[in-house]
């Protein structure tokens, strides 16, 4: 009996000491999850959107949020119809723009669903905040909360947005194009209260901080610097009404920034949807426009690399191309340029020049060069969205092409597109498809990088090399001189696209152009500008090109990074 005894004795300290020692961590967090409950002080529980330097592009604002825990209003932890009624008309009266309604519907949301605590309101002010805490009624909770976006639009068409249900779903841009990534599993931040038995909160135990817990939550890392994404914005918020910026890496093709107008609140999509006239939804740097004489960089490209054209060849503008008696495209310039040569007409954007460069092309050779330069290709890489329109279609006939040659009639792009031309222009001729996203983190903290895109040679070195040189003479001498930075020397092309539309002062509505790189020896960055609604590139789009250089540079100087 005392052996049997013994023997029971070490079998039972041995499972306590299995209990103890090798499932007593385990045990211990499951024994504190039943006894607490959590308010998450996430506007939305998502993973992070990152720069290129893991700075945090969401969840970077905070705010003073009103929480409800339903069952702590009342000592029963019940709340019937009447009490519900009365505690929102209790709580209306503490904020100013919340009604009783909205508040009973979502506390019987709550007590259906067993949620533990619910949103209130956001963006309390100091004196709501203190009204509340003042009342002290039982239930209801201050705390900060950590908002995802910013309300002044930054960034907001590349960030998009999500649409706020069980679970959070993103609905356009990254948001959409990464959501198993980005959606939260478990895990959150926020506040804990220490529940008993009856799953009543303890008192002098409400709201601690939780341990350390594993948040199952991705995230995205974008090519974007925030910094230069500060920059464009910024200068956009002062000169661009209407259109987009895109700046990229000449070196790797990856983007740096983008941004389009005009910008909306992500808060506030409802109303936008209902009330905008201005397109603020659309993502105007994936969106296509006539690129207008931005595409005679195209032009040049393949006249150059086919040996059909010769920079120091003269040509005689007289202000028209004239096809024939019924058929006529006139030049910006309408008195003519007269004798040029024809680094000249480029830097002077000639448009009957390039209407006879392109009729020697040809239809068939101009096409083959825009898909040899992977011109009308809509791919970016780590993004997906739908085709934007984009391409070219030229029709039969002389002043089809006519019209092509000076970006018009069938040409479409997007300013992503327009971008890639001239990092590949800069680049000595090397494309790769633009990229946007550097890597993903999935929810077990893994970092899958997105694979360099392949380079390619698209044109000789030495064509590349005679645009670089006719890029710079725009700038210098030529309509692009507007564009010309302090701290640096620029290469880079006007553009003005005609819409075909009329706008109230009976004029046609113009979308203005500036496209082009810096520094024009050692190119690092390539710009596109695209203002809707202007006069021309010189006057509107160049002077953005200008600004978004001299400010990057004070950023990132010549120097170094």
């Amino acid at each position: 009996m005392m052996v049997f005894l013994l023997l029971l004795f070490v079998i039972l300290l041995g499972r306590l000491a299995f209990i103890q020692l090798y499932l007593g961590e385990k045990l211990s967090a499951e024994a504190l999850t039943q006894r607490t409950r959590q308010i998450n002080i996430e506007e939305y529980p998502r993973g992070a959107i990152m720069d290129r330097n893991r700075i945090p592009l969401t969840n970077t604002g905070l705010t003073t949020a009103l929480y409800a825990i339903p069952t702590e209003m009342t000592s029963s932890g019940h709340m019937s119809s009447s009490s519900l009624d009365y505690t929102a008309k209790q709580i209306a009266s503490l904020l100013h723009s919340e009604n009783p309604y909205s508040i009973k519907k979502t506390l019987l949301q709550a007590l259906i669903t067993g949620e533990h605590a619910v949103r209130i309101a956001s963006d309390l002010s100091e004196a709501e905040a203190r009204e509340v805490k003042r009342q002290g009624l039982p239930g209801l909770v201050v705390a900060p909360e950590s908002k995802r976006y910013r309300e002044d639009g930054f960034a907001v068409h590349l960030l998009g947005y999500v649409d706020g249900g069980n679970p959070v779903r993103g609905l356009t841009g990254i948001e959409r194009s990464y959501d198993e990534v980005l959606r939260q599993e478990e895990g959150a931040s926020g506040l804990v209260s220490i529940q008993d038995a009856r799953g009543m909160a303890i008192n002098g135990l409400k709201l601690r901080k939780p341990a350390a817990t594993t948040v199952k939550q991705g995230a995205v890392i974008l090519t974007i610097d925030k910094r230069l994404q500060q920059v464009i914005e910024d200068v956009m918020n002062s000169r661009v009404k209407k259109g987009a910026v895109v700046l990229m890496d000449v070196r790797n093709k990856e983007i740096l920034a983008m941004a389009s107008r005009p910008v909306y609140n992500p808060y506030n999509i409802d109303e936008v949807i209902k009330n905008d006239t201005n397109g603020s939804l659309n993502n105007r740097c994936l969106m296509s426009y006539p690129p207008g004489s931005l595409f005679k960089l195209a032009i040049a490209a393949a006249a150059i690399d086919e040996g059909i054209v010769e920079c120091t060849e003269s040509f005689d503008c007289k202000g028209e191309y004239r096809f024939n008696q019924e058929a006529v495209i006139p030049c910006w310039n309408k008195l003519g340029h007269g004798n040029l040569r024809f680094d000249d007409a480029f830097a002077q954007s000639c448009n009957s020049v390039f209407i006879e460069t392109g009729l020697r092309l040809g239809r068939e050779r101009l096409i083959r060069y825009v898909q040899q330069l992977h011109l009308s290709d809509e791919g970016v890489g780590g993004l997906a969205y739908g085709g934007a329109g984009t391409g070219v279609v030229i029709d039969g006939g002389e002043a089809a092409l006519g019209n092509a040659s000076i970006g018009q009639q069938g040409v479409m792009l997007s300013p992503v597109q327009l971008c890639s031309l001239v990092s590949t222009i800069a680049d000595d001729g090397v494309w790769a498809m633009p990229s946007l996203v550097h890597a993903t983190i999935d929810k077990q903290g893994a970092m899958k990088k997105i694979a360099a895109p392949q380079r390619k040679q698209t044109i000789k070195p030495s064509t590349a090399k005679a645009l670089q040189s006719l890029m710079i003479k725009a700038v210098k001498v030529g309509t692009g001189r507007n564009a010309a930075p302090v701290q640096a020397v620029a290469a880079g092309k006007t553009g003005t696209g005609q819409t075909g539309n009329i706008g109230r002062d009976n004029e046609e509505i113009l979308n203005t152009w500036f496209a082009g790189y810096f520094p024009a020896n050692q190119p690092r960055w390539a710009v596109v500008v695209l203002v809707e609604e202007g006069s021309s590139g010189a006057e509107d789009a160049a002077p953005v090109f200008r600004e978004i250089a001299d400010r990057l540079l004070k950023i990132l100087p010549l120097s170094g990074e």
